[in-house]
């Protein structure tokens, strides 16, 4: 369960420049809600995620994850509850270690692992089974340094990284994006199963109108820094997209852009 209350976030304070990022934010998602977040450049869609993670500090209000206070905790320390993916499959992986490495230091996350070094055969074979839900062929590739997959086998094994240890939240900040649309579909697929599996609660920024009404379970629509439409159950599922484009037209008062219709 998350419980965002009057998230504030100011950027360039008390200078000509002074813009409310985040104005007074407050949302509710149940555990294991999927929620799709979209709205124009600036909304403040990626400055939402990064109070959450903390890789910002909020102004002022309050953002708990599991009964678990996380309005002033520095973001290494949340890290062991949030999982996150960027749009840059660069983001989130060491490019000079192995695929098996990789997913050694994530499923370590919030762990005691003692003084041994090297992946457990156990591990490994965790790890083995785990990729070969992927469908990439990445479990034959164990030794296989991560700076020699492509992008969208790079971006696959970052949710597989984020989601190891199934986190509290998991983040995605147009995960997809960088990736070509025959790929990022097969990541978009991955993502959804894994989601489902494990019953993370979720939150995903897309420019993809049609992917944020088929994902999850919510929508939400930020313009300005603010949440200006929730929408859910019924109403959500038998939107179009050409009806969510004129809501969202008269609610913000502006028009989506022609990346956002892709």
């Amino acid at each position: 369960m998350l419980d965002l209350t009057n998230v504030s976030i100011t950027f360039h304070k008390n200078t000509v420049n002074e813009r409310k990022a985040l104005d007074q934010v407050s949302l509710h998602l149940d555990s294991g809600d999927f929620v799709t977040v979209i709205g124009s450049n600036g909304a403040g869609k990626s400055t939402l995620l990064n109070a959450i993670s903390g890789s910002y500090e909020i102004d002022k209000g309050k953002i708990v994850l599991d009964d678990k206070d996380l309005s002033y905790l520095k973001e290494f320390k949340r890290a062991k509850y949030i999982g996150r993916l960027f749009q840059d499959p660069l983001k989130g992986t060491a490019p000079n270690m192995t695929i098996e490495e990789n997913l050694g230091l994530a499923y370590s996350r919030g762990r005691r692992r003692g003084l041994s070094m090297g992946i457990k055969k156990a591990d490994e074979k965790l790890f083995r089974e785990k990729l070969s839900q992927l469908g990439l062929g990445l479990e034959d590739r164990m030794k296989t340094k991560v700076g020699l997959l492509s992008g969208g086998q790079r971006q696959a094994l970052t949710l597989m990284m984020a989601t190891i240890v199934t986190p509290s939240l998991l983040l995605l900040d147009e995960h997809t994006a960088a990736l070509d649309p025959k790929t990022a579909a097969q990541v978009m697929n991955i993502t959804d199963e894994i989601v489902k599996e494990n019953n993370i609660t979720t939150m995903m920024i897309t420019h993809n109108i049609e992917n944020a009404l088929e994902y999850g379970n919510k929508t939400i629509v930020m313009s300005q820094g603010k949440i200006v439409l929730e929408l859910s159950g019924e109403r959500r599922k038998n939107m179009t997209m050409e009806q969510l484009m004129e809501l969202y037209s008269n609610t913000a008062h502006e028009t989506f852009s022609d990346k956002m219709l892709l």
